[in-house]
C-alpha cells in the first residue's frame, strides 16, 4: 500500500512539474474581469530565472552545469554569454559591485562644515587625477570623500602615495568596501 502510494505521489510530482508555468507566465495569463499585465525582459532573464531553455533570435539559451548562460546557435556551438563569480551572473561589460579597495581622503563629523569639507576635499581630488572616480557621501555618522575602485590593496596603495607626494592630503589611507567595477569579455 505504502508503495502506491509512494509511486501515486511521484507521478504527481512529475506532471504537476512538466505543466508548471514560470512567474512571469501565470502574471501574464489573462484573468477574467482584471486587467492585462505585460512583460518584457531579456531573453537571458527568462533563462536565468526558468532555468529552461529561451530563444533569443536565432540562438538558444539555457543554463549549463556551471551555472553559466549558454548560447547554443544553429550550428549547434555553445559559447557562453556571460561570467560567473560566485552566485552571480555577470554579463560583459556591464557595471558590477564587489569587494574591494578606496583610497579615503577625508572622514569628518555629522555637521555642516565637514560636508563642505568633504566636498572641499572632492574637488581638490578631481583637479589633480581626473581620470580617477570619487565619492563623496554620508555614512552615519560621518562625512567621507573615498577615491578609486581598485580590486587590490597594491593598486590602492600606489594612488595613496601619489595622493600623500601632493602634500594635500597627510591624512589619507586605503579603506576595504565595496566598489564599481566592469565585467570585460577576454
Amino acid at each position: 500500500m505504502k508503495r502506491f502510494a509512494l509511486i501515486g505521489f511521484m507521478v504527481f510530482c512529475a506532471l504537476s512539474g512538466i505543466s508548471q508555468d514560470t512567474f512571469v507566465e501565470r502574471l501574464q495569463r489573462p484573468v477574467a474581469g482584471q486587467g492585462r499585465v505585460q512583460v518584457r525582459q531579456d531573453a537571458e532573464i527568462a533563462a536565468l530565472v526558468s532555468g529552461r531553455m529561451v530563444k533569443s533570435g536565432d540562438n538558444l539559451l539555457h543554463r549549463n552545469r556551471l551555472g553559466q548562460t549558454v548560447s547554443t546557435t544553429a550550428s549547434g556551438l555553445q559559447t557562453p554569454d556571460t561570467l560567473v563569480h560566485d552566485t552571480m551572473l555577470w554579463a560583459p561589460g556591464h557595471k558590477v559591485r564587489m569587494n574591494g579597495f578606496r583610497v579615503q581622503v577625508y572622514a569628518g563629523g555629522n555637521s555642516r562644515e565637514a560636508k563642505r569639507r568633504a566636498y572641499q576635499m572632492e574637488g581638490q581630488v578631481k583637479n589633480l587625477f581626473p581620470d580617477q572616480p570619487v565619492y563623496t557621501r554620508f555614512v552615519p555618522p560621518r562625512w567621507i570623500c573615498h577615491v578609486g575602485d581598485f580590486q587590490t590593496r597594491e593598486e590602492a596603495l600606489e594612488l595613496l602615495e601619489d595622493l600623500r607626494k601632493t602634500g594635500r592630503f597627510p591624512e589619507a589611507i586605503t579603506v576595504k568596501c565595496k566598489i564599481n567595477a566592469f565585467v570585460y569579455e577576454e
